[in-house]
């Protein structure tokens, strides 16, 4: 795989090559460092040397400078069918409608639409058959939230932590509820997960089962929660491994900026699958 993926020529990785030829495992702060010492390299040293990606995204999760991420057409697509499967998972209906209550700078919903962002030929919406439409994602836009939930009447919602109390209030000041109406909810941070139990305590409070996202933009990571075992499920395109009570992830599809060995922090790595899903890999965390 260090072939492949020529990891001497790509200066973030050629820094942290152990003696096998792989690089240790690092986090979003070594990332950050990198930056830090290469202001000129918006890529923190892993977009590979000739590479103009079609589409970059900044990672919200970073601050200054701002570190980019790139892929090709091709890996977009791959991104976008883990998110059209992770809804699946769900529960979707052809012809429905998902809103989200997020930046539109958000995979989350950059994914969902090939008419939200060029060179995605199909966005995880388009290929489940359903409706899309995003509101902005700040606190101040929540009555708008509201006004997207009575008029389009969405069966699935997808929405910011920092978003969820501002939405639950403007609802229940509108006398709205969402039970009965929305088949489910998912929630998702910037970067890593929310607790189970701030999910649980959120659902009671929307009445509609909330599910949590995993999400981190530096390795193309996204993540959903199982009904069955409560999990997070990876999809096919992760390779994982458990280290020393932490969990390293490669995501296999990003060639011209590769996430190789991405340490996503304390979790549980289950080789077998659930209920659900008997061949699932999945994260406690």
């Amino acid at each position: 795989m260090a072939r492949a993926h020529n990891l001497d020529g790509l200066a973030f990785y050629r820094e942290r090559l152990a003696e096998d030829g792989m690089p240790r495992p690092w986090s979003l702060s070594d990332l950050e460092n990198f930056a830090a010492n290469h202001p000129n390299d918006p890529f923190a040293g892993r977009l590979h040397d000739g590479i103009a990606p079609k589409f970059s995204l900044q990672l919200e999760a970073t601050g200054d400078p701002s570190i980019w991420v790139g892929l090709e057409p091709a890996e977009l697509d791959r991104w976008a069918g883990i998110l059209a499967r992770m809804w699946a998972r769900w529960g979707t209906a052809r012809g429905e409608t998902i809103a989200f209550f997020d930046y539109g700078s958000s995979p989350l919903v950059l994914l969902a639409s090939s008419g939200y962002v060029g060179y995605l030929r199909r966005g995880a919406a388009d290929r489940l058959g359903l409706n899309a439409v995003c509101n902005d994602g700040v606190a101040a836009m929540a009555d708008r939230m509201v006004a997207i939930v009575e008029t389009l009447r969405p069966s699935m919602l997808i929405l910011r932590r920092d978003l969820a109390v501002p939405f639950a209030s403007a609802l229940e000041a509108a006398g709205i509820k969402l039970a009965g109406c929305i088949r489910w909810m998912a929630i998702s941070e910037v970067e890593g997960a929310v607790t189970r139990v701030d999910a649980e305590r959120l659902s009671t409070r929307f009445g509609v089962p909330m599910w949590r996202i995993l999400r981190s933009d530096a390795a193309f990571l996204l993540a959903g929660e199982c009904p069955s075992c409560r999990a997070f499920h990876l999809d096919s395109a992760y390779r994982a491994e458990a280290r020393g009570g932490r969990v390293v992830i490669t995501t296999k599809f990003a060639e011209a900026c590769p996430a190789i060995g991405f340490d996503l922090g304390d979790a549980q790595l289950h080789a077998g699958g659930c209920r659900a899903e008997p061949r699932a890999r999945r994260i406690e965390m």
